[in-house]
């Protein structure tokens, strides 16, 4: 594929390089931040060759590109290196106030802050994992106080503890203000200094005023909170500081103000808030029961589909550093992942066209040795429409035996395909025959669904 015509036609046909005000890439997504979608034809968009579909959704116009996204992403950035679009920061259209621009507003800056952190949670989730593996608690290969496994325990964690760090640079960088003193706040909240002060419950003040001294490692909704603040008073400084002073006046007084809001009021709201976000998804979770499992299981498809998954995502890094296990989120991906498998193999045996055929087993081979579902998705289940059905009613009756059976994840990966199986690695042996039992249940219930259903093979 040449990924540089590509680019040019993709970047022409949303309205040129003047009307892009954004752009990032996830692992199968170029998504795009627009000055004006209006002008653009999705339609026209989903024609080229090599773009698989599209998605407008949470302020972002996303186009499924696939595993080899990134080689596009670095095309398209050649493009426009004049103005480098990853920090562009053109005059932005005003959008009319409504429920529904705030809503997808959040939405883009939710995801825009949170995306880019999961090669960070990956990486890391799989330095845990093969701790796990290696360690005392499966294969025992080595002990617990061997310098392999020590190695990975703590760089696995070093992944998660570091967030609020992680987090003051990718959320500074999507509310376009200064990525270092991001980091800096970041950096404040989980200072020794001020860890060992909420654990030993010390009084303290911040210019006078009373803060409530918690721990703030593996976090994100304080600093989420924190940077969006800090924009606007970034922006106060860099509007009324004299330009002679300008270059130390706006990142220490943007330091100097953002103190006492941060350790004082914005931290201990964000921790509040995530504390309670976290109770309250719990016992949703304690409600449902295998039921969320299911709805999950059943749902996630089209949660891709409209590209708002990497929200749930939100979910996972607020609980999971808590509470450390996961038997709600992940459990129902894994069904719905493995349950589109068996519907695509299915297909495999229906379809009468060779071609199509070898299409559909490529794409199953991306999925399970690449990780990547969207080719399977959308080459599959969006084009023939009832693989996409049959995947949903397999995804919920899978999802009820993983709830039935408690399948729990212990790592925080949200890989697809085979590396997916590693978010299950820890807990009891009952846990690892629940695994098994899940994946096969949702490779079986798929394929009978998809055998039982029609599938015309002559829609292009």
């Amino acid at each position: 594929m040449n990924y540089e015509l590509l680019a040019k036609e993709i970047i022409k046909k949303i309205g040129g390089n003047e009307n892009v005000n954004n752009v990032a890439h996830c692992a199968t997504r170029l998504r795009f931040n627009l000055r004006d979608k209006e002008i653009v034809d999705a339609e026209e968009v989903k024609k080229i060759e090599g773009v698989m579909g599209v998605v407008d959704k949470g302020g972002q116009f996303q186009l499924i590109i696939g595993p080899q996204v990134s080689s596009l992403y670095d095309e398209v950035i050649k493009l426009v290196t004049h103005k480098d679009v990853v920090e562009v920061k053109k005059e932005k259209i005003q959008e009319k106030k409504s429920f529904k621009n705030i809503i997808n507003t959040v939405f883009d800056y939710l995801a825009g802050s949170l995306t880019p952190l999961i090669p960070i949670l990956l990486a890391a989730s799989l330095c845990k994992t093969i701790a796990a593996i290696i360690g005392p608690s499966l294969l025992g290969v080595v002990s617990d106080t061997s310098d392999i496994y020590t190695l990975f325990t703590f760089v696995g964690d070093a992944g998660f503890y570091f967030l609020p760090v992680f987090v003051g640079y990718t959320a500074a960088k999507k509310f376009e203000c200064n990525q270092a003193i991001g980091m800096l706040l970041g950096g404040i909240l989980i200072h020794p200094t001020f860890i060992n002060m909420a654990q030993n419950k010390v009084s303290f003040s911040v210019y006078g005023i009373p803060t409530i001294i918690q721990g703030y490692s593996s976090t994100i909704i304080p600093m989420m909170l924190i940077v969006w603040v800090m924009s606007y008073v970034e922006k106060f400084f860099k509007k009324y500081s004299p330009d002679v002073l300008k270059v130390f006046l706006i990142p220490f007084g943007t330091l100097i103000v953002m103190l006492p809001l941060a350790l004082s009021v914005l931290g201990p709201l964000g921790g509040f808030l995530g504390t309670y976000v976290c109770e309250g998804i719990l016992a949703i979770n304690r409600v449902a029961g295998p039921l969320g499992v299911a709805i999950i299981g059943g749902t996630f498809a089209i949660l891709v589909l409209t590209g708002m998954h990497p929200l749930l995502f939100t979910y996972l890094f607020v609980t999971f550093p808590t509470i450390g296990y996961d038997n709600f989120l992940l459990p129902g991906i894994l069904c719905a992942s493995w349950a589109g498998t068996g519907v695509a193999i299915a297909c495999i045996f229906k379809f009468k066209n060779r071609e199509k055929k070898s299409l559909t087993f490529g794409y199953i081979t991306t999925w399970f040795l690449g990780g990547v579902g969207e080719p399977l998705l959308y080459g599959i289940s969006v084009t023939y429409k009832t693989p996409l059905y049959a995947g949903a009613i397999a995804g919920f009756g899978a999802g009820l035996v993983a709830g039935l059976l408690k399948l729990t994840a212990y790592v925080l990966n949200t890989s697809n395909g085979v590396y997916g199986l590693a978010a299950f690695v820890g807990g009891s042996t009952s846990n690892y025959v629940a695994l098994v039992i899940t994946v096969a249940a949702s490779l079986i219930i798929g394929f009978v669904v998809m055998l039982f259903m029609k599938l015309d093979e002559n829609i292009n």
